[in-house]
């Protein structure tokens, strides 16, 4: 199983040898089943949204001073 979220076209421009890139992409599809999904991604639906929660205060420094 391979999943992209590019074209197989665009793979090319990826791959530094575009021959043997364009060997390994036919090879790919030549016993493939190709689902293509469209739509909204799910990363969007689940990234968190501001923070609701304020920070914790920054610690009081001490006046005794360390010798």
């Amino acid at each position: 199983m391979v999943t992209s979220n590019r074209e197989p076209v665009e793979w090319l421009g990826l791959m530094a040898d575009p021959l043997l890139a364009q060997s390994a992409i036919d090879r790919l599809q030549s016993a493939a089943y190709e689902l293509v999904l469209e739509g909204e991604s799910y990363r969007r639906r689940q990234k968190p949204g501001p923070s609701t929660i304020d920070p914790a205060p920054p610690s009081p420094r001490s006046s005794r001073r360390r010798r």
